[in-house]
């Protein structure tokens, strides 16, 4: 059975953001909370939004603070500005960890703490207060999923995960990608392909999540090159459009065992999560070919790659292109070569095992598995050698 509900609209293109204050007003906001962080603040593409909001006459309260893998302290920080200002909607603009940050504050609002209470799938009671999420990489999808994640004290990046937390608006504005760095798209953008790549071969069946997924990694395989190397705003759009695509295809069918791995990288190591991805993608897909051949020979193809002699050589090339996209697009082919400490491993696996995803990863896998896939992907030898 597919089950399909996204009480999410979408208004994609240029100057798309300039309308956040008519929007808001629709929502019958007049003073509004806008989370983000100082990279984005700096840049000045807030200025155009805030000068929307000013013009129909909603009040604007700015929290700068967010971090990466925002923590409890941020979001709570988040949530009692939000509180002793009276605000009464949310306004998310920039990456990942800035719509985390709005999506974990806007839930503290109205669904009491503790944050350790509201971890997991569907703890939420109430409705969030109003929020539209601006995205400002072609990665995270948090425009559009019912997911956020919120590093705990022990750096374990804790998912929760409700039909709540999905934003009323969704803006996306490809303008506001242009002057974001080439190593960030390339990093955002292997976020977006691991998600659609994840959600499409999982274990879970649901028609419309595959559709999105599919044309997310073609367009991700046609237009991730060239908006790295060139940053115009057709191939950055081409992106972003993929990465809401992708954030669809996993709402409904939830991701798979690179994200199960990648979190423990980010929160113990500090490694971007985008980077974390796309480092252990290709020898998660590898050792995923047994499982569902034929899932990662539709990667393949949406790929660009043609087609071989059966469904697993056809996957198999699938994983070669992966490894050939990354080495493209710059991304460290080991966590070595990022810093990460190999003696991290054993809390790595630890945690992996904490996380839902595993259940539904197409192959069975146990922690000699992850063990394994640790540590091939620590000293980067070839994902080949997990095929079966």
């Amino acid at each position: 059975m597919s089950s399909i509900f996204l009480p999410v609209r979408i208004e994609f293109g240029m100057d798309s953001s300039l309308r956040v204050g008519s929007e808001f007003s629709s929502l019958n906001c007049t003073k509004v909370m806008i989370v983000s962080d100082k990279g984005v603040i700096d840049s000045g593409l807030l200025d155009r939004m805030t000068k929307s909001l000013a013009e129909s006459a909603i009040q604007v309260i700015l929290f700068d603070g967010v971090r990466p893998d925002p923590d409890i302290a941020c979001v709570e920080k988040a949530r009692d500005l939000y509180v002793s200002q009276a605000c009464d909607g949310i306004l998310a603009v920039g990456g990942g960890s800035s719509i985390d940050t709005a999506k974990a504050a806007g839930m503290l609002v109205t669904n009491p703490g503790p944050i350790a209470g509201l971890v997991g799938m569907n703890k939420l009671t109430n409705p969030l207060p109003p929020l539209i999420a601006i995205p400002t990489t072609c990665g995270t999808g948090s425009e559009v999923t019912n997911v956020t994640v919120v590093t705990d004290e022990r750096h374990f990046k804790a998912p929760i995960v409700s039909s709540y937390l999905i934003p009323k608006i969704a803006m996306l504005d490809p303008g506001l990608l242009l002057s974001l760095p080439p190593n960030m798209v390339a990093a955002t953008g292997m976020d977006a392909l691991t998600h659609a790549v994840e959600a499409l071969t999982n274990n879970v069946e649901n028609w419309y999540a595959d559709a999105s997924a599919l044309e997310a990694i073609r367009l991700i395989s046609q237009a991730l090159r060239p908006a790295t190397a060139n940053g115009n705003a057709a191939e950055l759009g081409r992106m972003l459009y993929a990465s809401t695509l992708a954030g669809v295809a996993f709402t409904l069918a939830r991701l798979g065992l690179v994200h199960a791995m990648s979190h423990p990288v980010s929160g113990l190591a500090r490694v971007p999560h985008g980077v974390a991805n796309a480092v252990l993608l290709p020898y998660v897909m590898a050792f995923n070919v047994v499982g569902n051949p034929r899932g990662y020979a539709q990667v393949t193809r949406a790929l660009g790659v043609a087609e071989r002699e059966n469904e697993v050589a056809t996957a198999v090339a699938g994983v070669k292109e992966v490894v050939k996209l990354n080495h493209q697009l710059g991304i460290p082919k080991s966590f070595k070569a990022l810093g990460v400490d190999e003696e991290l491993i054993p809390l790595m696996i630890e945690d992996t095992f904490k996380s839902g995803n595993v259940a539904i990863n197409p192959r069975r896998t146990t922690k000699s598995d992850v063990e394994k896939i640790y540590k091939a992907a620590f000293t980067g030898e070839s994902p080949l050698t997990f095929v079966e």
